[in-house]
């Protein structure tokens, strides 16, 4: 059964049965074949069309690249309230929290910079996220591995990750959730989507979480407002126009982490709740989206859309930075940075394209063109105290004792960034049909770049021009079956500077992937076995700090990734719905030398869910998140494991449903990302439970 037909069964069996719990006996409710049908309507993946890739409408059986997606099924299942906690889910995926604030997201061995909401990309990224981006807006999370330029601009060998946003109902629908967890958890979520009248839909959704944490003094306020209104202009015209904020704030965050070695060289091994920060530590992240969207419907073949996008990120934080090795007995040794930072980020982004089917030698053909403008500004400054590099209070740091210093040192000259960066591209990508069961997509974009950055009184300029072109080939060898293979060349600016403190200039490269998929269960699940490797140039490696201006110094280096994943997702067989995935790399630098290593090499990871068959309104699940060791340096800092989540949902009636999700229900102890030397445990076992009321 395909999707749009379960929401269709689902839509008629919410207006049918509407009203409140007590309209008619549970029992009755629970004997209903109608029950069964509410029952098969979860699904993992996506087998509908996605257009993250290459803006054609391909499924991702027909997409010439692993594409895994978190469906709203999946994020209800596990709760997954966090961004960051949504994409330790994704096959091939690693979280690298590095702190308590900051995050990167790696695959396939780099970072992931490329970022999409609703398929337009966001053209500016270190792959550095603020704060904690809440899930409560978005209706799936698609994340497409490989080089993706042809949307972003930013061709680089990871993933893009699209954020879809949820739109406006034809029906009425209506949600509340309420969760109580672990530390102290509290969370209210509501969803409310329907007609305003014959031609207006709207939608509004509005989340707040609060509570502690495993970590000591840290705790978390978070408030999300989403509104979303669209309009039929016309029988073929439709404008929609949408807001959004998620405000952060978080008490007691650490900047950097616990030290890896002590000063004899030997492993640290804290207790899992240590925590750097003082307690005066404190973080605010502030994220607004808004974006008009206009949609022109040519026939019933060719449309063209135009989006105007205004993203904004205000930041600033108290912080004290820990650095050092301590001495393994009295834990003295390390020295300290407080610091003031304030920043803001600014993007403006229009893109306009067309696109639709022609017919050419007697088989229909698609194709897309467009223009994309975008224009960054991004600023910040620190202010320090002139009692930095103090010693934080000998043994007692842990504590979170070290006194707050005044912040009274500030060069604006030398203590600030600005950087302002216009990018005007153009783009295209056709799917060509020879025969029935062949299809060939071509694509480029060419990007134009000019930057003017004054980072920490270092002036740098960059204007570049680049074409990025895009290849791939797909063939149904039976029906179900499908080999594919792309080809996309790789460029990404950078604002680094070489140990001249001159421009280091953009990476570039190749990346490739050929593989096989194949579809199970009426094309409700898709199995795929892929092939990847990439190369790139010029590469940023961080080499050291420069102590006169404070900037940090990269070289240029070559690094090879190349490996293997294998993925499974969707409906698999009847009430059982999976994603799985396992992972294998092999990066290397120049010299053939490991690199990266902070990196797991192998990684499997399974999230399922089975409606029980025999009691109607039960839903079980689980995951397991395993990887192997990891490194830093030549040492191994984290050996492997596994992590096991588990949920059961019931259907108390037809509009009320209790759940409780565990995790890491093993109690692991395991450390997150030891990318700078540095690193955090993850949390131990937690348990949250929610009530979710819909209609």
């Amino acid at each position: 059964m395909k999707r749009s037909t379960r929401y269709a069964i689902s839509l008629s069996l919410v207006s049918l049965y509407g009203g409140l719990a007590n309209a008619e006996p549970a029992q009755q409710t629970l004997e209903s074949s109608e029950t069964i049908s509410l029952d098969s309507l979860r699904i993992y993946g996506e087998p509908e069309e996605t257009k993250s890739a290459t803006k054609l409408d391909l499924t991702i059986f027909e997409t010439p690249q692993i594409v895994s997606v978190i469906s709203q099924d999946q994020i209800e299942d596990f709760a997954l309230n966090e961004v960051n906690d949504l994409l330790k889910y994704v096959p091939g995926v690693t979280v690298e929290q590095v702190e308590t604030g900051r995050t990167y997201y790696t695959a396939r061995g780099f970072d992931i910079v490329n970022f999409q909401y609703d398929g337009i990309g966001v053209p500016f990224s270190y792959g550095l996220t603020q704060g904690h981006d809440d899930t409560a807006m978005y209706e799936k999370v698609e994340v497409i591995k490989g080089a993706s330029g042809l949307i972003t601009g930013l061709a680089n060998p990871s993933a893009t990750i699209n954020f879809v946003r949820k739109r406006p109902t034809d029906e009425f629908q209506a949600s509340a959730k309420a969760s109580y967890g672990s530390w102290n958890t509290r969370r209210v979520d509501a969803d409310i989507s329907g007609p305003i009248n014959d031609r207006v839909r709207g939608r509004l959704v509005v989340a707040k979480e609060k509570g502690d944490s495993y970590l000591d003094r840290y705790s978390t306020d978070r408030d999300v407002f989403y509104g979303i209104v669209s309009a039929d202009l016309t029988d073929s015209t439709e404008l929609t126009f949408s807001h959004s904020v998620n405000d952060h704030h978080s008490d007691g965050n650490s900047s950097g982490a616990l030290p890896l070695f002590y000063s004899d060289g030997t492993l640290t091994d804290y207790d899992e709740s240590t925590n750097t920060a003082p307690s005066w530590a404190q973080q605010d992240v502030k994220q607004t989206r808004s974006f008009i969207e206009l949609e022109q419907r040519i026939g019933d073949d060719w449309a063209i859309k135009a989006m105007y996008t205004q993203n904004k990120q205000e930041k600033q934080w108290n912080s004290l930075y820990l650095a050092g090795n301590p001495d393994p007995i009295t834990e003295s040794g390390l020295t300290a940075q407080a610091s003031d930072y304030k920043a803001q980020d600014k993007e403006k982004i229009f893109d306009l394209y067309v696109s639709g089917k022609f017919e050419l030698a007697g088989r229909e053909q698609e194709v897309v063109a467009g223009i994309n403008v975008a224009d960054i500004q991004l600023t910040g400054r620190s202010v320090y105290s002139s009692t930095w590099n103090y010693d934080p209070i000998g043994g007692n740091w842990s504590a979170g004792l070290t006194p707050k210093p005044v912040f009274d040192v500030y060069d604006a000259s030398q203590q600030s960034t600005d950087i302002d960066q216009e990018q005007d591209s153009a783009y295209f990508s056709t799917r060509l049909r020879p025969t029935d069961r062949l299809s060939v997509l071509l694509g480029a974009r060419t990007v134009k770049i000019d930057q003017d950055v004054i980072s920490y009184g270092v002036p740098q300029k960059v204007s570049d021009t680049e074409t990025v072109p895009y290849a791939g080939l797909t063939y149904e060898v039976i029906d179900g079956t499908m080999l594919y293979g792309s080809y996309s060349e790789v460029f990404k600016a950078q604002t680094w500077v070489d140990a001249s403190l001159a421009p280091l200039g953009p990476v570039k490269g190749e990346s490739r992937e050929f593989g096989i998929k194949q579809e199970f269960n009426d094309g409700n699940a898709v199995l795929t076995l892929a092939r990847f490797e990439s190369e790139q140039e010029n590469f940023g490696e961080y080499v050291t700090r420069n102590v006169a201006t404070g900037l940090n110094i990269y070289r240029g280096i070559e690094l090879q990734s190349k490996g293997y994943e294998i993925e499974l997702s969707g409906e698999v067989l009847d009430r059982l719905n999976m994603s799985a995935g396992y992972t294998y790399l092999d990066m290397e630098d120049e010299n053939g030398d490991d690199t990266r290593v902070f990196i797991p090499t192998k990684q499997f990871k399974l999230a399922a869910s089975y409606q029980v068959p025999y009691f109607n309104g039960l839903n079980v699940g689980g995951g397991v998140r395993w990887q192997n060791e990891i490194y830093y340096g030549d040492t191994e800092v984290q050996g492997s494991y596994a992590l096991v989540d588990l949920f059961a949902q019931y259907q108390l009636n037809k509009n009320v449903s209790v759940a409780l999700n565990l995790y890491n229900v093993g109690d692991e102890k395991y450390l997150e990302s030891p990318q700078w030397g540095q690193a955090n445990y993850g949390a131990p076992r937690s348990a949250i439970g929610s009530v979710t009321w819909t209609y």
